[in-house]
């Protein structure tokens, strides 16, 4: 066999591993074996393949030219064995920043955003290393987007309520998840009335809500609650603890009184606020876009109902006796009657928080406790006479006590029906 015939042969071995490879590539083998091997390691099959076949060819040529003893056998073999372990070697630096690629890719998948892509080697891995610096900084990009968005979304949101269901994040919480916890809810209102004046402006009527609104804002948080609506002149604000919430109605009272009385010539400021504590119900409603926290209990609705008393019995702060019995604190308040709503069926005892006064008023209010507290509840036991002594008592103690005006007028009132229908019978 000539060397143009070795040639031949050769090349036509050669195609046919070209024809091996194409089948290894897109056959059965390659897509069950070689596709969970490392690129390393198929390179280096495929170079073996073919380093092989040339190897065999070699031996056959030299066979039919010349007599082949051990020592060229051998030759030959380290021959082979020593370009084999070469191209192993070249393939492992030649695809050394192959294993970086894989492991900073993982890394990269978990969520990890501050990585360096820099992997030395031939302008494929050079691009291979922009491309995912461009991944990252878009990631960087959309985490940012994200992060203001959930900024802006959560100034309208209170994300105090997260706690509640042991998340972080609004997207960690699901509409319709819900949590049955105790809150303690607080109703601060400024009277609708204040606004019929005219010496206000639209304008001024919006600075001074806004003023008000801004201010029970402050005072809410400094007592480690927060705000769960605004409702136009209104605050709903939710705490965890009686003793925090009772704190900031007083100082929300006191500091309103301090504005009153350095705004000279200017109409006083009316309010009222209402407490109540209970077991509520937190949800998540709305959709997935646009979700809204609720709170779904009688707690919130009584405490509302509690604030509009304020406007009939002249008072600032009023408080049921659940939310009363759950302070820890010492504090100053009078009964101020068994309330029974329409639509319910239990009576709700209520009391006036006397902390909301300025220290000479408190002071003049307590010395009166008594004596109002036995009159109301002679009142309510149909003692009309006798109600009437205390609560002309209160009244000669103190001249400005509304609440004891209001309760002789509702006694003088009954005991006139009494008379009368007494009269007429």
């Amino acid at each position: 066999m000539g060397l143009t015939q070795y040639l031949v042969i050769f090349s036509a071995i050669t195609i046919l591993f070209v024809v091996l490879m194409l089948c290894l590539l897109f056959g059965r083998f390659n897509k069950k074996v070689l596709k969970k091997s490392t690129i390393e390691g198929r390179v280096y099959i495929y170079i073996m393949v073919l380093s092989a076949i040339l190897f065999v060819a070699t031996i056959v040529y030299v066979l039919n030219h010349s007599k082949l003893d051990w020592t060229s056998y051998l030759v030959l073999n380290l021959m082979f064995v020593t370009y084999a372990i070469s191209i192993m070697l070249s393939l492992l630096v030649i695809f050394k920043p192959l294993e970086k690629i894989n492991r900073t890719a993982k890394e990269l998948a978990k969520g990890k955003k501050n990585l360096m892509f820099d992997f030395e080697g031939a302008s494929e891995f050079e691009s291979i290393s922009d491309s995912l610096n461009e991944i990252q900084n878009n990631y960087r990009l959309n985490d940012k987007n994200l992060n203001k968005k959930e900024f802006e979304y959560q100034k309208f949101l209170p994300k105090e309520y997260l706690k509640y269901f042991g998340k972080t994040k609004l997207e960690d919480v699901k509409v319709g998840d819900s949590v049955q916890v105790k809150l303690c809810t607080m109703f601060c209102d400024l009277r609708s009335s204040y606004f019929s004046s005219e010496t206000l402006s639209l304008a001024d009527n919006f600075l001074l809500i806004k003023e008000f609104v801004d201010e029970v804002t402050k005072l809410v948080h400094t007592h480690k609650g927060f705000v769960d609506k605004y409702m136009g002149d209104g605050v709903l604000a939710v705490f965890d603890s009686e003793d925090d919430a009772l704190k900031s109605a007083n100082e929300i009272a006191k500091h309103i009184d301090y504005k009153n009385i350095v705004s000279i010539g200017k109409e006083a400021i009316n309010y009222g606020i209402s407490l109540n504590s209970g077991m509520c119900v937190v949800g998540v409603v709305g959709e997935e876009k646009q979700k809204q926290f609720v709170v779904v209990s009688d707690v919130v609705n009584l405490c509302n109902r509690v604030e509009n008393l304020n406007k009939i019995f002249h008072t600032r702060v009023l408080m049921t006796k659940q939310f009363m019995s759950n302070l820890k604190d010492a504090y100053n308040f009078k009964y101020v009657g068994t309330i029974e709503f329409d639509d319910t069926t239990s009576k709700v005892p209520i009391f006036e928080s006397l902390d909301a006064y300025e220290d000479a008023k408190r002071l003049l209010l307590q010395k009166s406790v008594g004596d109002f507290e036995s009159g109301v509840r002679l009142y309510e036991q149909g003692e009309l006479e006798k109600a009437k002594q205390y609560f002309v008592g209160c009244i000669k103690l103190n001249q400005n006590d509304a609440l004891s005006k209001l309760y002789l007028s509702k006694t003088q009132q009954e005991m006139a029906s009494k008379l009368t229908y007494n009269h007429t019978s």
